[in-house]
């Protein structure tokens, strides 16, 4: 039996699957600083598959020899190593690289994880993207506005996730109103691009792309977001014709430009009305919300498990359903206050194409608004012909959609249908 070392940075849908194979010995690794992520009865259910818990706050080589005495200790001998962890992404690889385990380098971590160096790179393989640059303090990031003619910008972490501290900025007084300390090296800007954005999800095999699917997104995700907007992504079972790119050629550029072997990629793209691609930032993992039940659902495969394969070396051969579908997941707008009104999921998932969905909220809880792209009160899983049929649907789902909130000191009642 094959053995597995999986870092693990809070119960995911792929760790639910890796536990059910038969094939694979799993040994999960966490750390002393997520394990609060991790709720009793996950725990639990875990106790008996060999885990380790790292000290996060030591140093890594007292770590990695703690863990050798302890693989020692218990006669174990790992065969390969998975991520898929964004957040920990650079410790985790390093750690495995030190047990001498096949792991991204140094470099290629800074080319997946820092989004200076990611667009660096990809202009070097030939990718087109915005114009960027590290920011170090407010008075460069007002000199980058004003050498792009006051246009507008986005000012971002390079190593930001879920959009946590992205800001739109129009005019200097929006720079002097950031209320972030910009430490060196942490920040970064770019032009704000008024193509439509999309996401790109693949499988990589042996440095070969297996496949790639592509993720349309009606409205900005952190925007969307923000707003209360339709916020939703799905399947694209038929490449659109004006596409000037094949999603699997583009993704292939990127994982033989930056020599990446197994695992997956999730990238925001942004595509011109004509069809012209531009680079945006990437992920070497799985992507985020629902996306990969979307394709999995949409093309009748189990991108999970065939993760899984590709991190044991197992040969991957991709078979699709007769009928390749749209799927994708719409998430309901969220308020900050205590929940007095909420049209209950039930009702949800009695509407047309809705094949599942969670709802985060109770009537009588308090719920706070998160400035990222998840934000939500709950969300649903659609079905459709393609993506114009599940965006329709979508729509009808989010028309109906009522969310009801009183402020935490009891005062007026906010009430708006969205």
């Amino acid at each position: 039996m094959t053995t597995l070392l999986y870092f693990e940075e809070y119960e995911l849908n792929l760790s639910h699957e890796l536990l059910k194979r038969k094939d694979i010995n799993p040994i999960i690794i966490r750390t002393n600083k997520n394990m609060k992520f991790f709720n009793e009865s996950y725990l639990e259910s875990t106790k008996n598959i060999l885990n380790y818990v790292i000290d996060y706050y030591n140093d890594i080589d007292d770590e990695v020899l703690k863990f050798k005495n302890w693989l020692k200790d218990n006669d174990i001998k790992i065969d390969y190593f998975l991520n898929d962890s964004e957040y920990y992404l650079e410790f985790s690889n390093r750690f495995a690289r030190k047990l001498g385990l096949y792991a991204l380098t140094d470099e290629q971590i800074r080319w997946v994880r820092d989004k200076v160096d990611m667009k660096k790179r990809f202009r070097e393989i030939g990718l087109d993207t915005v114009d960027f640059k590290e920011i170090n303090s407010k008075d460069e990031l007002k000199i980058f506005f004003v050498n792009n003619r006051s246009k507008r910008i986005i000012f971002k972490p390079r190593r930001g996730m879920n959009s946590i501290e992205t800001y739109m900025i129009n005019s200097l007084e929006d720079i002097d109103a950031l209320e972030i300390d910009i430490i060196p090296g942490k920040y970064m800007a770019e032009d704000f691009c008024y193509d439509h954005e999309w996401s790109i999800e693949s499988l990589v095999q042996d440095g070969e792309v297996l496949d790639s699917y592509v993720t349309y997104i009606p409205n900005p995700t952190i925007w969307a977001s923000i707003s209360n907007d339709l916020n939703c992504h799905m399947t694209v079972p038929k490449i659109p014709s004006y596409f000037k790119f094949v999603p699997k050629e583009f993704i292939q550029q990127i994982v033989s430009g930056m020599y990446l072997k197994d695992g997956a990629m999730t990238i925001e793209v942004f595509i011109s009305n004509d069809g012209n691609i531009k680079a945006s930032e990437l992920g070497w993992r799985l992507p985020g919300c629902q996306a990969t039940l979307n394709h999995s659902y949409s093309y009748g495969i189990d991108i999970y498990n065939l993760l899984l394969d590709i991190a044991i070396h197992k040969k991957v051969n991709l078979k699709y359903q007769d009928k390749i579908v749209s799927v994708g997941d719409l998430y309901l707008p969220n308020k900050e206050g205590i929940i007095e009104q909420i049209t209950p999921l039930e009702e949800l998932l009695k509407m047309d194409g809705v094949i599942g969905g969670e709802l985060f909220t109770k009537i009588g809880e308090y719920q706070k608004k998160r400035r990222v792209g998840n934000d939500a009160s709950g969300w649903v899983q659609v079905l459709g012909e393609n993506e114009f049929d599940t965006l329709q649907k979508m729509q009808k789902i989010y028309d109906i959609f009522e969310i009801e909130v009183s402020n935490d000191m009891g005062g007026k009642k906010y009430v708006k249908k969205i």
